[in-house]
């Protein structure tokens, strides 16, 4: 099963310069608002997606809810001209995924470079990468310029009608459709290029492309999914189903089987209403009542419950304020259920609970002490800037090298409730 081993963002929103960390099999991300933990889920998703290289867009992928961004404008950190996303991965096609962002024609995030790391070969890794040359030749044409293991070459940008690299590479590449059709002779004769050197440079650059072990296949794939934190609106009826139109009975039932494990219901049911509208049922207290005359803590983990059951086995959960509006015992729970599901998590949370509900099930040995991680998000730079700080746990869940300012807020609130301070 493939998975991202560590994140790195630079100059990114509210990481400056470079900051980098381990992901385990279940990361808590925590820190005050504000301090960069949605942006580092929604890259998380972004460098997921785009390792898999599988039938991408042009479309601005910062700017998909749940988890968007918006522009270049708004992501890039204070005055930066550029930024960029590094992760790690295993059991993975690449080793390795770089993409640096520029600013677009239209203000949005541009990849100015992609580079992509194979596992070693022969004791050697091998490296390619796709860039846009900082000076385009006469006449103002664009060129992209893709290197790799003793190979480079150049080719106008209007050859192959895509704006960023990884659409190129996730459509025609993938596909065997190479610049110039991959023939020489007729590179040649559009080219006018005859020195040797060049032809043996488009030769190695076709073979090396035409490579049956270069991007992932559907057992390398890294799969993301993602929770709305805004849930839905709380309705009597809605005009399609919020579950989404291809909801499957297996779906349903592993909703509602979560939903008797976190004893919130016993059973749910989608059913028509007048119209052709939809109404959400659910049996909470031994009744059945319309979703609006339940409890909101009910409605509002509905689509946690959905991204939860709908994910493939071997899913990425990126997972935003999970325990908003549930009671602590709920919450203490859930912790346990997403533990048992086996999923790679990231976790985005306000509460200081969660983490500490994670570290009891290291001791009660539903959670290997190595796959759990804490990462806080501590703003400096009089909250201009947000460094990551590591924190792991032992077999006793005791914290590791834990920064000064991970428990201070609990401990300043806890004293104030205690009259040590005002």
């Amino acid at each position: 099963m493939s998975r991202i081993t560590s994140l790195a963002l630079t100059d990114i929103r509210c990481f400056a310069q470079t900051q980098r960390t381990e992901l385990p099999r279940i990361t808590v991300l925590v820190g005050e608002n504000s301090t960069g933990k949605s942006t580092f889920l929604g890259c998380a998703r972004i460098i997921a997606h785009l390792s898999d290289l599988f039938d991408l867009s042009d479309e601005n992928p910062f700017d998909d809810p749940p988890l968007s961004m918006g522009g270049f404008e708004t992501i890039a950190h204070s005055g930066a001209s550029k930024f960029a996303i590094e992760a790690t991965f295993e059991s993975h096609r690449y080793d390795r995924v770089r993409v640096v962002y520029d600013r677009g024609p239209g203000g949005e995030p541009r990849e100015r470079e992609v580079e992509l790391s194979l596992p070693q070969e022969r004791g050697q890794g091998v490296v390619f990468r796709v860039t846009r040359p900082r000076s385009p030749r006469a006449g103002g044409k664009e060129m992209w310029r893709v290197a790799g293991p003793e190979f480079e070459f150049e080719f106008p940008q209007s050859m192959v009608s895509y704006r960023q690299f990884s659409t190129w590479l996730s459509t025609s590449v993938r596909r065997g459709n190479l610049p110039h059709e991959g023939n020489t002779a007729l590179w040649r004769k559009r080219t006018g290029e005859a020195s040797p050197e060049a032809v043996r440079m488009f030769a190695r650059f076709n073979n090396f492309f035409r490579r049956s072990d270069l991007f992932p296949g559907p057992e390398h794939r890294l799969p993301v999914a993602a929770n709305d934190p805004n849930g839905w609106a709380r309705k009597r009826e809605y005009t399609s189903n919020p579950f989404g139109e291809r909801l499957d009975d297996e779906t349903l039932e592993r909703i509602v089987a979560l939903g008797r494990r976190l004893n919130l219901f016993s059973s749910l049911d989608i059913r028509r209403g007048r119209g052709g509208t939809y109404e959400i049922w659910i049996d909470a207290s031994g009744e059945e009542h319309n979703v609006v005359d339940v409890g909101f803590g009910v409605h509002s983990v509905l689509p946690l419950l959905h991204a939860i059951a709908s994910a493939p086995e071997e899913a990425t959960l990126l997972l935003q304020q999970p325990e908003t509006h549930l009671h602590p015992r709920a919450q203490a729970a859930l912790v346990r259920l997403v533990a048992d599901e086996g999923h790679r998590l990231l976790v985005e949370t306000h509460s200081d609970h969660v983490p500490d509900w994670f570290r009891i099930a290291v001791m009660s040995g539903y959670i290997d002490p190595h796959d759990l991680g804490i990462v806080y998000f501590d703003r400096i730079d009089d909250g201009a800037s947000t460094i990551l700080h590591d924190i792991r746990v032992d077999d006793q869940a005791n914290l590791i090298d834990t920064p000064p300012g991970f428990r201070r807020f609990f401990l300043d609130e806890t004293e104030r409730l205690l009259g040590f301070r005002r």
